[in-house]
């Protein structure tokens, strides 16, 4: 049994099975918003038959139910389970001020049809009333183009911006340049174009200029073909219509890949996993799913931020999986089998837990040559021991009752011998129902009251102590941290930590004999922004690891927080600040002398959309460390916007 009151249920909850009468009682005994919710995630009854009970049940309810209560009633349930009773109002561009989100609607309406011509077959027009009688543009695919790259996978050419936006005028003009673009993509197929708003300046009432993320992509058979530009504009107001009047180039990038129709990576989840039913059964039906299922009172994390971890826990000489998953649904151990299948073995091997599990490792805590698993529960850190054969038993619970634990890093900070644990812990317990735990952070761009992070040194005989505060990482210990990684980025022979925080600025803690300071401002590597992820790797290849964090690229985020009258009694630093947050992705430069440059912007990194997990990998084994950034959010309409 797992020590400490971390308890294991000895039989699995089922999601299929429906407890109507249940819910019903809990839901008449309480009669709020939170009653409510948790009665909608009872498949069996229906908001409307939910609202007849209610109606019956009501003090002053005899007899025949008036109509009109009724139907009040049902309204009323139907806005508390919906979320739009009691939520804020949505903001209203047009009434709050928010003159250039007006702007910016309009624009990227009028962009998004003129990229549309490039996705149709020849000969198409575009609509009347978008562009100005004056219009002009530049050559929107430059003539000159430098090829930076190419290997057997890929061949990459960029090209300068163009001088002069007066080379091409009216519509001949916007055609000619359309043409140019489009002869590259001469009897290709499948053609994509996306286009993201980013800058907006307006020049009184009547003017603006702006700046737009474009890409475009088609299949042929020796391979596909993708654009990436940055385009300039300027606008003129023609009554109630902002008619386009100049385009022109800023960036421009070109990416040819040469594996005709098979891409560099094959989806091959299927393949390896549809075998299992834990697969077919739990884990392919996703989320929206098991939302339905499963009760919010049972814990389950709506949010995600579930992990995963990958390691060879039976010595075969093939890497395994461990699924976390969120409360209720139980984490999947699946083993694969010398033909590449796997076999999901979790509860055979005693990892099944139920617990809500946002992050997991394989490492070797006692040092006898196998894979140990480590599990973030939402009560703390289960530490489990490998018997060398893939089994695990569970050895030390070390519970965190003031904060959530997110991710683990490990690594050997103090140098004797033991993997020690670093514990990212986002969010502060609240309360005494450990499920409330969201504080709002203050202030939202440079927040430091979120759950303390936590270091668990190794004292070798599966016992661990709290050791963040005498190794000296105690300091800006509430940034809603995601996750951290280790490494010896000074080259001294010792680790050091960098963690990715959300809503504000990270931290880099340099080991000094296994006694950490925080050296984030005088390194330059403090990054403020929302931090998901962080990676180190030798990008450049000078002998010095580099630091890529992942963020948060906002094209709406970018136009708002860069006008005028955002946060106007807000200092200067403060503003851009909040900028920062919605500016995207950062690549550090090791510098080789204590201090990071931020290069992202020369890198070509930023813009990665809402961007998670990251890791350097040499994916072309050509000497180079390449990045993979995981990137994608839950949101409602579709706007193309984030």
């Amino acid at each position: 049994m797992p020590q400490r009151g971390i308890s294991k249920p000895k039989k699995a909850f089922s999601p299929f099975v429906e407890r109507p009468s249940r819910s019903i009682v809990y839901l008449i005994g309480s009669f709020d918003s939170d009653s409510i919710a948790v009665m909608k995630r009872t498949p069996a009854t229906s908001p409307r038959s939910l609202a007849l009970l209610l109606a019956m049940l009501l003090p002053g309810c005899k007899g025949d139910i008036d109509p009109a209560q009724l139907d009040n009633l049902r309204d009323d349930l139907d806005a508390v389970v919906s979320g739009t009773r009691g939520a804020p109002p949505r903001e209203d561009k047009n009434r709050d001020g928010w003159n250039t989100e007006v702007f910016s609607a309009r624009a990227q309406g009028t962009l998004k049809a003129l990229t549309l011509l490039l996705e149709s077959p020849p000969g198409k027009e575009p609509e009347a009333g978008l562009l100005a009688d004056d219009f002009q543009c530049s050559t929107l695919r430059p003539a000159e183009l430098e090829e930076t790259f190419r290997d057997r996978h890929f061949i990459v050419r960029r090209g300068n911006k163009t001088d002069s936006p007066a080379e091409r005028k009216g519509l001949a003009g916007l055609e000619s340049a359309f043409g140019e673009l489009l002869a590259s993509f001469e009897g290709s197929s499948d053609r994509h174009s996306k286009l993201k708003l980013f800058d907006v300046e307006t020049s009184g009432k009547d003017s603006a200029r702006t700046r737009t993320y474009f890409q475009l992509s088609g299949r042929f058979s020796k391979g596909r073909f993708q654009v990436k530009a940055t385009w300039r504009s300027a606008w003129k107001r023609d009554g109630e219509k902002w008619l386009l009047q100049e385009l022109a180039t800023e960036t421009y990038e070109e990416t040819l890949s040469l594996g005709g129709e098979q891409p560099l990576f094959d989806d091959c989840t299927s393949s390896i996993l549809s075998a299992s039913p834990a697969f077919t059964s739990q884990l392919l039906p996703g989320l929206d799913h098991w939302m339905g299922k499963i009760e919010l009172g049972m814990g389950i994390d709506i949010g995600g931020w579930q992990g995963l971890a990958v390691g060879d826990i039976n010595g075969d000489g093939r890497d395994d999986l461990y699924v976390c998953q969120p409360g209720g649904l139980p984490n999947r151990l699946f083993v694969q089998n010398a033909d590449g299948s796997v076999a999901e073995r979790s509860a055979e091997l005693g990892v099944d837990w139920l617990e809500s599990t946002h992050g997991a490792l394989f490492v070797d805590l006692d040092n006898d040559g196998d894979q140990d698993l480590l599990a973030g529960l939402e009560p703390g850190v289960m530490i489990h021991e490998n018997d060398g054969k893939g089994r695990f038993t569970p050895r030390t619970a070390k519970l965190l009752p003031a904060a959530l634990p997110y991710s683990l890093a490990a690594a050997d900070y103090d140098l004797d011998g033991d993997i020690d644990i670093y514990v990212c812990c986002y969010n502060r317990r609240k309360g005494a129902n450990r499920h409330l735990v969201f504080a709002r952070p203050v202030p939202y761009h440079d927040a430091n009251n979120g759950g303390r992070n936590v270091l668990l040194r190794n004292d070798g005989g599966w016992r661990f102590s709290h050791a963040t505060v005498r190794a000296g990482l105690d300091v800006k210990n509430r940034r809603f941290s995601y996750a951290a990684a280790w490494e010896d980025y000074d080259n001294d022979g010792d680790q050091d930590l960098y963690v990715a925080n959300d809503f504000g600025r990270n931290n880099l803690y340099r080991n000094d004999s296994g006694r950490f300071t925080d050296i984030s401002a005088a390194a330059g590597a403090e990054d403020i922004s929302p931090g998901m992820s962080s990676c180190w790797g030798d990008y450049d290849n000078d002998g010095w690891m580099d630091l890529y964090v992942s963020n948060m690229f906002s094209s709406a985020g970018n136009r708002i927080t860069s006008q005028g009258r955002f946060h106007q009694g807000a200092s200067d630093k403060t503003r851009a600040e909040f900028r920062r947050h919605a500016r995207g992705n950062t690549l550090l430069k090791n510098l080789g002398n204590g201090r990071f440059n931020d290069v992202s912007d020369e890198a070509g990194i930023s813009i990665g959309r809402w961007a998670w997990g990251s890791k350097f990998a040499d994916l072309n084994n050509d000497g180079w460390e390449d990045l993979l950034v995981t990137n994608g959010f839950i949101t409602q309409q579709d706007t193309g916007d984030l």
